[in-house]
């Protein structure tokens, strides 16, 4: 099956514009489940891009650590030390939208976080994006049991759709379209295989034609997270979201690329280049 090509310049003038009488509860109650010890990086990163992509209320569950680097850094994220999972379970009500698993490793504390995250979602039908370490330690059985929300996302890259298909990296890139159509078929959500030609796989199929090798950085895909946790938030259309999330990430980079060069771009600066796109 080939996938319909897309950029960013034809799903821009889709985004939904604020309203003049709006506040800031109407952009969405985003919940970051993220950043285990010696990744609290990955937090603060998707945090920061979900509120500078247009969340409305952001909230960075975390641990301890990864509290005061998150406020110092952007004061305007709220946070939430969850270093215990009754932690958690305070934070999860009243929120729209969760990402969880950027910055997730094999702890106990990440497993946890994530079996405690899928729990409270099978009773509220809300929006729900798997992302990073979260999907290697998924308990794929329980999760295809489980009622997930009607707009679940998983955002693997090849090794991580690998391990959810249980298939290696070169198979998944031998046949990206495939690989993702499966994933969706499999776990009932939509889909994001990152990569070369990032893949949507929703009610149909996309291949974004932006981005490069200037993406493959540290953090790339927890600013990607972000990004759509940020626009789903308030975006009707959970597959309009999906592709201008993944085209605004290309296209930043590129942006970068032909500003700078091929080399070099950190993840904290691609979130001021997404912004400027999105504003276009």
């Amino acid at each position: 099956m080939i996938g319909s090509s897309f950029r960013f310049s034809d799903v821009i003038g889709q985004l939904k514009k604020r309203e003049s009488n709006s506040h800031k509860g109407d952009y969405g109650r985003i919940l970051i489940i993220g950043g285990d010890i010696g990744m609290g990086g990955a937090g603060i990163l998707a945090s920061e891009a979900a509120l500078m992509s247009g969340g409305g209320l952001v909230t960075l569950a975390s641990q301890k650590e990864t509290i005061k680097p998150s406020l110092l850094r952007t004061p305007e994220i709220m946070t939430q030390d969850v270093s215990t999972p009754k932690d958690l379970s305070r934070c999860l009500d009243q929120k729209d939208t969760i990402l969880c698993g950027v910055g997730f490793g094999q702890s106990p504390w990440s497993k946890e976080d994530l079996g405690m995250t899928l729990k409270f979602c099978e009773d509220h039908d809300g929006i729900l994006i798997i992302d990073g370490g979260a999907l290697r330690i998924l308990d794929k059985k329980n999760l295809l049991k489980r009622n997930m929300p009607s707009k679940t996302i998983l955002t693997p890259h090849p090794g991580e759709a690998g391990a959810l298909l249980n298939l290696s990296c070169e198979e998944i890139q031998r046949d990206r379209i495939g690989s993702a159509i499966k994933i969706r078929d499999t776990y009932k959500a939509y889909t994001i295989l990152k990569g070369n030609k990032t893949v949507i796989a929703g009610e149909a199929v996309y291949v974004c034609d932006e981005g490069g090798p200037e993406l493959a950085i540290p953090g790339s895909g927890d600013v990607l997270a972000g990004i759509l946790a940020g626009l789903i938030s308030n975006q009707t259309d959970a597959e309009l979201a999906c592709k201008i999330a993944v085209s605004s990430h290309g296209i930043a980079g590129e942006d970068f690329l032909n500003k700078v060069g091929q080399i070099g771009l950190k993840s904290s600066e691609l979130i001021e280049y997404i912004r400027l796109r999105i504003n276009t």
